[in-house]
């Protein structure tokens, strides 16, 4: 009778995935997701400025006095095989101007109302990349070879262009070493499994929507933009996206081998 009186022990229910036993591990991967979604965001930015001030730095040499077309062809050709030189874009006196206009018409129309109606002849370099971080050393052998050229350039968008390839290299080389000591980590805990019983489908359930739910993050911080579509192709690509909910799931089968949440 006694025995039949005792209260039988409730049985445990479930740990839900997000709202109930993984709510700690759901706040700890969206909070890492939120921080690689901004590392993506800049790393993609970062690459995109620096591809395109390679790509508009240009040494300008402009010609002292008065030469013919051959000494001008010469002097190309000489320009040409230069190893840290990309290509030598040759702009006769007559053509000067015309760019000019395309470029700057103010500019342009006060050089013809002072009286110049041409140019000097002048050649555009476009350096290898290479040779950008140590552009200064480069003008300076140029101005002492060639003393029939003025060597200009911007020392500004050469420091810039120098400075973001920098960052993005200190970048990449940060997340790859972030990304091997994660799967060091994954390695111990496959190495040295918890004991008892462990829930990972729901900590990899729980990882997941962390993961989506920090895309919807950055969703809410682009759409004051007012245009959502231009500013996600910016901001990331699908295939950053799913490396990010990959990576998201491992996180949260590792961490749910590894501690019970």
């Amino acid at each position: 009778m006694d025995d039949f009186l005792q209260e039988k022990p409730k049985k445990k229910k479930a740990a839900g995935a997000v709202f109930h036993g993984y709510r700690r591990l759901f706040a700890l991967v969206f909070a890492i997701a939120v921080l690689w979604q901004a590392v993506s965001f800049l790393q993609l930015q970062l690459s995109s400025y620096h591809k395109q001030l390679v790509k508009e730095f240009k040494v300008v040499l402009a010609v002292k006095g008065v030469l013919n077309n051959a000494a001008l062809k010469e002097l190309g050709e000489s320009l040409n095989q230069k190893e840290d030189v990309s290509s030598v874009k040759l702009f006769a006196p007559q053509d000067g101007l015309a760019v000019l206009k395309k470029k700057n018409p103010r500019l342009a129309e006060s050089l013809v109302a002072l009286g110049h109606e041409q140019m000097p002849a002048y050649f555009e370099l476009t350096l290898a990349h290479q040779a950008l971080n140590n552009v200064r050393s480069f003008a300076q052998n140029l101005s002492a070879e060639y003393p029939q050229l003025s060597v200009k350039y911007s020392a500004i968008q050469a420091e810039m262009a120098f400075l973001s390839g920098l960052c993005v290299r200190i970048l990449n080389l940060a997340l790859i070493f972030a990304l091997v000591l994660f799967f060091a980590f994954m390695f111990m805990v496959e190495a040295y499994p918890m004991r008892g019983k462990t829930h990972v489908g729901g900590a990899v359930v729980s990882s997941l929507l962390a993961g989506g739910l920090s895309f919807v993050f950055f969703l809410v911080l682009a759409y004051p933009t007012g245009f959502l579509v231009p500013a996600l192709q910016h901001f990331t690509t699908i295939e950053r996206q799913l490396s990010i909910l990959i990576f998201s799931g491992l996180l949260g089968w590792t961490l749910g081998k590894w501690q019970k949440f």
